[in-house]
């Protein structure tokens, strides 16, 4: 079964890459050009800096290359398009979306107050010293909760023994913040597991069938899945890390519960998703929040979600010239791994070397996935040349 399933999967996915190619020209990227991605990127592979890695490039809406190269299971099973990765911290973005899905709803706005929703966070104390506190001169706000600027303290052991989101906000509220909220950035989830009880009380539903209900089936993402039991194990990509010895090891995927326990859903790390689910989710937001005919967002709150948010606080995002907007980073002064976008791309990566890119100036989505354990280590390598390879593609005006 196995056998065959492999046999319709590559038939599938190389009608789709014909397909996908025979556009490019259409849209105006150069074929030969994308070309050259899995080449390059295969002999990253081929160096050991990483066990394999799905790309996809679109424009213009348009799917223009879709490539695997690499390993689902090292020296056994070789990647497919279509597998499943573990997307990381690409979720955290999706409790920003829904934040604004709720501000366009008017139930919330950006600048409120947090203890104007949720009352248990009125007079929050900051620590002033190693024993001081006093109530925070500026209480936390709607924003800060998602452009990591909060200063509530991660605390995973007690974090793991509550059973909702809302217990675990209501516990986050009696604890004492880091620091004033808006003066220093620390990239982290706490702030937004109180987004994502703010999307719990005003849509009236759990925070996982909201994104189900309102996202994930809209967009047609069939193979973005919440838990790890749910994901097909002939397409669940494992993890990688190396040994000593310098040799790739696998080892399954499991859920990123390390400071939920499994009870809910971690909103900071727990999709796993195929790269051909997550285009339609880049498109929408690059469309300016509409996709297929259908409005998620309006075009303000998409400009909101993917413009610097960290004001003059530094250092504030992932790489220099990039900044945090609210839950994806903004590339303000492109450089360095990013050289290759132009001002005003936006996107968001996850643990084990994965990225999205949305390119507003040349209308083009950038895509990778991949899950090496040790992907931060080689994380820029993988990113400059697929960014690099890829933008070669579009021809100079």
């Amino acid at each position: 079964m196995r056998h065959a399933a492999l046999i319709a999967s590559f038939c599938a996915g190389a009608l789709f890459l014909v397909a996908s190619h025979s556009e490019a020209a259409e849209h105006g990227m150069d074929e030969k050009a994308l070309s050259q991605v899995p080449k390059n990127l295969q002999a990253l592979v081929d160096r050991g800096l990483s066990a394999g890695m799905v790309t996809l490039v679109a424009r213009n809406g348009e799917i223009a290359s879709i490539d695997a190269v690499g390993w689902r299971i090292m020296g056994k099973e070789s990647l497919e398009t279509t597998d499943v990765f573990w997307a990381a911290s690409i979720t955290k973005s999706f409790v920003a979306v829904a934040i604004m899905m709720m501000v366009d709803e008017g139930h919330l706005q950006l600048d409120d107050l947090v203890e104007k929703h949720i009352p248990e966070f009125k007079g929050q104390k900051v620590k002033t010293g190693k024993r001081s506190s006093e109530t925070a001169k500026h209480p936390l706000t709607v924003r800060n909760l998602l452009n990591h600027l909060d200063g509530l303290p991660k605390n995973p052991i007690r974090n793991r023994a509550t059973k909702s989101i809302k217990e675990r906000v209501l516990k986050s509220a009696k604890d004492t913040l880091m620091w004033e909220p808006g003066t220093k950035w620390m990239y982290g989830g706490e702030g937004l597991y109180v987004a994502a009880y703010l999307v719990e009380k005003y849509s009236g539903m759990p925070y996982a069938g909201f994104l189900k209900t309102r996202m994930l089936d809209p967009l047609g993402m069939k193979n973005t899945y919440f838990t790890i039991k749910d994901v097909p194990e002939d397409r669940a990509v494992r993890k990688h890390s190396k040994t000593k010895k310098g040799k790739w090891e696998a080892e399954k995927m499991r859920d990123f519960n390390w400071s939920t326990g499994g009870s809910y859903f971690a909103v900071d790390g727990g999709f796993f998703s195929t790269i051909e689910d997550l285009f339609p989710w880049c498109q929408m937001l690059l469309n300016g929040g509409e996709y297929g005919g259908v409005r998620y967002l309006s075009e303000k709150s998409v400009r909101e979600l993917t413009r610097k948010q960290t004001g003059n606080v530094e250092p504030a995002g992932h790489g220099p010239g990039n900044f945090h907007a609210l839950a994806f980073q903004e590339v303000v002064e492109p450089q360095g791994v990013t050289a290759a976008l132009t001002k005003g791309s936006f996107g968001k990566g996850g643990s084990g070397g994965s990225l999205t890119w949305a390119d507003p100036s040349t209308k083009t989505i950038y895509i990778m996935l991949q899950n090496t354990k040790s992907g931060d280590k080689n994380k820029n390598l993988t990113h400059s040349t697929f960014l690099d390879t890829a933008t070669k593609a579009i021809p100079s005006e």
